[in-house]
């Protein structure tokens, strides 16, 4: 059986460049319709080879005869490569062959972005973004950390026991494929419960915000990229304004050993334990974020607490201490 591979080098954030690895699902090599995805990063495989598609965390099909590029999964994956960096790659393609972009948007962060800006994270980055500097709504809302830790806290001690189960089934799936501790991402696909409890529950919203997206913004959408989207795009880098990540205890990970899969699914079903390294997680990186914002908003908690410091933290925290 023939295989068929499409190599592709990006330069990611860190200065690094990576060899992405895309295979087809589909062995058929003549058909106008060909599905790829992400199979291995700098030959690290990242999914196991499985008819079952849903596995694939990085996925897009390519329709010659429609002249459409279908963008099916987008997540984050490991080793560091962001969900956006793919973004720019599929854009760029999409440009070059003359092909419009379809996406049926699922991300979890799109929520959050049609809260804070009206639009939905693939119109934000597809269709030439937005001026940040104008007067949102949100940037009037200060976010009180005792207030806000308290409901945060709240809210995520209420759901331990679901991210308990889907930090046993990350892991389940990297030993299962053989990743090693360092690799494995043991908070995906818990994102979307963390952006909810905060950001939606956790901020009191006046009314006025509320209403800038009282409905649910559309699953499916359609982008036709120009070479103004290519240039806004391809020199934008994710949360340029804010520190990308936060690593708490800098110094103190160089001296840690990594533990074993079993200490940590061990460690993970203690209930008491988990909340208390949550509850130090959250203050921890407040004050991170205090330190620069005195008067943090919406879009602060969402792009320096959360994305910046609390999730890709747990995920260290789990693995060292």
């Amino acid at each position: 059986m023939n295989e068929f591979i499409w190599k592709c080098p990006i330069i990611s954030d860190d200065g690094e460049e990576k060899i992405l690895e895309f295979r087809t699902i589909y062995d058929k090599i003549y058909s106008s319709t060909s599905t790829w995805y992400l199979q291995s990063i700098n030959k690290i495989d990242i999914v196991k080879m499985d008819p079952r598609t849903y596995v694939h965390q990085i996925e897009f099909t390519v329709k010659i005869n429609e002249k459409i590029i279908s963008l099916n999964r987008l997540y984050p994956t490991y080793p560091s490569i962001s969900g956006f960096e793919i973004l720019q790659f599929i854009t760029n393609l999409a440009f070059q062959c003359k092909f419009v972009i379809n996406v049926l948007d699922a991300s979890d962060v799109s929520t959050v972005y049609s809260k804070l800006y009206g639009k939905t994270y693939y119109e934000y980055h597809l269709k030439g973004g937005i001026d940040l500097s104008q007067n949102f709504s949100f940037k009037n809302i200060v976010v009180k950390k005792n207030m806000f830790l308290d409901c945060f806290g709240e809210k995520i001690e209420n759901l331990i026991k679901t991210l308990s189960q889907l930090f046993y089934k990350n892991i389940q799936a990297c030993e299962n494929l053989f990743v090693s501790v360092k690799f494995c991402p043991i908070t995906f696909e818990t994102q979307r419960i963390f952006y909810q409890k905060s950001l939606k529950i956790c901020i009191d919203w006046p009314l006025i915000v509320n209403k800038v997206k009282a409905t649910a913004p559309p699953l499916s959408h359609c982008f036709e990229i120009t070479s103004e989207d290519i240039t806004h795009i391809m020199k934008t880098k994710p949360n340029s304004n804010y520190l990308n990540f936060i690593k708490i205890y800098n110094r103190s990970f160089e001296y840690q050993i990594m533990k074993s899969y079993h200490t940590i699914k061990t460690q993970i079903f203690n209930t008491l334990g988990l909340m208390k390294l949550f509850s130090k997680l959250f203050e921890l990186c407040f004050f991170e974020l205090e330190k620069r914002k005195s008067d943090p908003n919406p879009e602060d908690i969402f792009k320096i607490y959360l994305r910046g410091c609390v999730i890709p933290n747990i995920n260290l925290f789990l693995k060292y201490f």
